[in-house]
C-alpha cells in the first residue's frame, strides 16, 4: 500500500503550509488561504499529481490541535471525508475556547471531490459550564464520526447524526448532552 508519507517533499512543493492526510492509497492536502479552504486530492504514483481541487469559501478549520481530518474508505478509490470546519475570519486560536461551527462532508470519487454537504452546531449549544462535565479544550471536541454505515458529527457537547443520501447529507437527530440541558432532537 503506497502512503503519503513516501512522499512528503513532493506533496510540500504542490502546496505550502498545509496539512497532508492520508486519502484511501492516495493523499489530500488541506489548508487555507486566510480566507477560504482548500482541498487537492493528490495522486502518488512514480511522482506525486495534484488531481482536483475543492474550495470552501469563507472556511478554515475547526480543530488542529487534534486529528480532526476522518476518511471512509467505501472502496479502493472512493470514500467519505469530513473535516470540522469554521467561518474564515475567525482566528485559529479560537478554537481552544469555542466549537467548530460545522463538520464538512465531501465525496472522494476516484480523487475527485464534491461537497456533500455540513452538519452544523445549534447556536449556544457550547455552553461554557465551567468544566463540570467537559471542557472546550479537551483533546478534540469537533470530529466527524463513522460507525459502520452511520454518519455523525460531534461539536462540543453535541452530536448530530447525518444520513448521507445521493449527492448530500442532511440531519437525522442530534443530542446535546450539556449538564443543564440534555435534550434529543429529531430532524424533519
Amino acid at each position: 500500500m503506497r502512503t503519503c508519507l513516501w512522499y512528503p517533499t513532493q506533496l510540500a512543493a504542490l502546496v505550502p503550509d498545509h496539512g497532508i492526510e492520508a486519502l484511501g492509497a492516495d493523499a489530500v492536502v488541506v489548508g487555507s488561504d486566510g480566507r477560504d479552504l482548500h482541498f487537492t486530492s493528490v495522486r502518488l504514483a512514480a511522482s506525486a499529481v495534484a488531481q482536483d481541487r475543492y474550495t470552501r469559501k469563507d472556511a478554515a478549520q475547526g480543530e488542529t490541535r487534534s486529528h480532526g481530518f476522518y476518511y471512509k474508505p467505501d472502496s479502493d478509490n472512493d470514500g467519505l471525508v469530513g473535516l470540522p470546519i469554521v467561518g474564515g475570519d475567525r482566528a485559529g486560536a479560537r478554537q481552544l475556547r469555542q466549537n467548530s461551527a460545522a463538520v464538512l462532508f465531501l465525496r472522494n470519487q476516484a480523487l475527485r471531490l464534491t461537497e456533500l454537504g455540513a452538519l452544523d452546531s445549534q447556536p449556544g449549544a457550547g455552553v461554557n459550564d465551567g468544566c463540570r462535565a467537559s471542557c472546550v479544550d479537551w483533546y478534540g471536541n469537533s470530529r466527524p464520526l463513522f460507525v459502520n454505515n452511520r454518519v455523525f458529527a460531534l461539536m462540543g457537547y453535541e452530536i448530530v447524526e447525518g444520513r448521507v443520501s445521493g449527492n448530500q447529507i442532511a440531519e437525522v437527530q442530534r443530542v446535546s448532552f450539556a449538564p443543564a440541558s440534555i435534550h434529543h432532537s429529531r430532524a424533519n
